[in-house]
């Protein structure tokens, strides 16, 4: 019979290595309680609160980064990838509580749990990167996507968003049943669910009585993984998703939970890919073609900004599995060109968001693509913002999008599968022309189309949107600046 033993961790270490994301999590229950007796400064109490932890939060991971030294303490491993994501979860958290501010006055949403549910999510995604075993990474993830759920039916009057909250629910709660059934399986053919211990045992796992359900866990945990990233056809929730929840919750859940499901995903398939290496790039590079052609395809006919952006998701997705087929000769550059895709992903997307967000009215929003309308002459500094993220998203020089896009693609023509970016290259032509409508609407909108008068943009708004045009255009000019740190960022486990 197998016996799992269990770590003493020391405490004291614990907490002061774990504490970017464990400071978010102790804010968030300050916010549950003690705001309902601000009575009315109850919501701008809590965002204070909310931005203050977050930016704190933020300099320590980087303080941390800097020294990491790899230590495995407890079911948690402390390197430079787990603080170098953790930038990431809090960056999104951070921008995310920016716009949120001035979104939820406009509808009227005071409730200041709203803030404790992005730092408990945060929380979450923290246990997903960090988890040295796959219990800790099931876990996280449990964390992050409940409360998630709430946060996309959180405008309860509104029943899009409270349909898109339940489909959400519903098969969150399918896919964590496959997840935990393939760490069962694989508990039962290794006797541990130790990432380390498992990667030490190999390609021997195949060669036992058990090597059946090594198979099995093999095929759950990939379902698993593949609905939480969106990959087809586990990915018919994200438009549905994406389109009923407030503009805020689709900005974070698309730029922070994918980073959290990319980041847990390198941890596994390190402990994965040498089992079979072969077998491994067969399902990575099925993966990811079929994903980012629907996807891009099914873009194409999307007049709901949100919707758009949601099969965007999808096929970037698609794009950022695709280093993941050199995983067995690369190693640890795969983990520098995903980190490096991320952050421009995070800083264009979130860009994106913030300009949809800033159409928001009184008690409605304007996701349509025609509300853009003469945004260009009207808003002449947010259509130049938006012009400017699409052409990043499209990926197309110079902005940080391209290189995203030349170091993942580089990776696998180093590998050998040129086919492969070559069907990718042609996905991102196809995605062009979606991208690029937004534009043509915002500077040649037909007469007949709805536009907006010109209106006030939040300051906090403002803000974001400054941020991450300065992100995209410094990394896009500068990209060495960010490929070094990702460089720098090795961990403990790979090899």
């Amino acid at each position: 019979m197998f016996q799992q033993t269990f770590p003493i961790p020391d405490w004291g270490l614990l907490f002061q290595q774990g504490l970017p994301w464990f400071l978010p999590m102790f804010a968030g229950f300050f916010l549950i309680i003690v705001p309902f007796f601000w009575k009315s400064r109850a919501h701008a109490g809590s965002f204070l609160v909310a931005f203050m932890t977050v930016l704190v939060s933020l300099f320590l991971s980087g303080s941390l980064w800097l020294k990491a030294q790899g230590h495995e303490i407890g079911f948690f491993m402390f390197d430079r990838l787990t603080y170098f994501f953790m930038i990431f979860f809090l960056l999104s958290a951070l921008l995310t509580i920016l716009l949120s501010y001035p979104y939820l006055r406009k509808l009227r949403l005071f409730q200041p749990e709203f803030y404790a549910l992005i730092l408990f999510s945060v929380f979450g995604m923290g246990c997903m990167v960090a988890g040295s075993d796959l219990m800790m990474v099931f876990l996280g993830l449990e964390v992050m996507s409940i409360s998630l759920y709430v946060l996309t039916g959180f405008w309860r009057t509104r029943q899009v968003c409270v349909e898109a909250a339940l489909k959400y629910f519903l098969l969150g709660a399918f896919a964590s049943g496959f997840l935990l059934l393939g760490i069962a399986f694989l508990y039962g053919a290794a006797g541990t669910t130790h990432l380390i211990k498992i990667y030490e045992q190999g390609f021997s796992l195949f060669q036992g009585p058990y090597a059946l359900y090594v198979y099995l866990a093999w095929v759950f945990l990939a379902i698993g993984f593949a609905f939480k990233i969106a990959l087809v056809p586990f990915h018919f929730w994200a438009p549905d998703v994406y389109e009923g929840a407030p503009i805020v919750v689709t900005a974070f859940m698309s730029t922070a939970v994918k980073a959290a499901a990319f980041g847990a995903l390198l941890r596994v398939a390190w402990a994965f890919y040498q089992w079979d290496s072969e077998t491994w790039a067969s399902m990575i590079w099925v993966g990811s073609v079929i994903t980012m052609s629907v996807a891009n395809i099914a873009a194409l006919v999307q007049s709901d900004l949100k919707r758009m952006l949601a099969y965007s998701s999808i096929a970037h997705a698609g794009y950022i599995l695709i280093p993941f087929v050199a995983f067995g000769w690369q190693g640890i550059h795969v983990s520098s060109s995903v980190s490096f895709y991320l952050m421009a992903y995070i800083l264009t997307t979130m860009g994106a968001f913030a300009v949809i967000s800033a159409l928001t009215g009184e008690n409605q929003e304007r996701s349509d693509i025609r509300f853009l309308s003469g945004m260009g002459k009207t808003q002449p500094f947010l259509g130049f913002t938006m012009t400017f993220f699409m052409l990043s998203l499209a990926g197309i020089p110079p902005t940080v999008g391209f290189f995203g896009k030349y170091y993942l693609f580089n990776q696998a023509i180093q590998a050998g599968f040129v086919w492969l970016v070559v069907i990718a290259v042609l996905n991102s032509v196809i995605s062009v022309y979606y991208y690029l409508r937004p534009v043509m609407v915002m500077y040649f909108g037909s007469e007949k189309e709805e536009g907006l008068p010109p209106f006030p943009v939040s300051r906090a708004v403002l803000a974001v949107v400054v941020l991450c045009l300065l992100g995209v255009i410094c990394f896009g000019l500068f990209p060495n600046s960010l490929l070094q740190l990702v460089q720098e960022t090795k961990t403990a486990t790979f090899h």
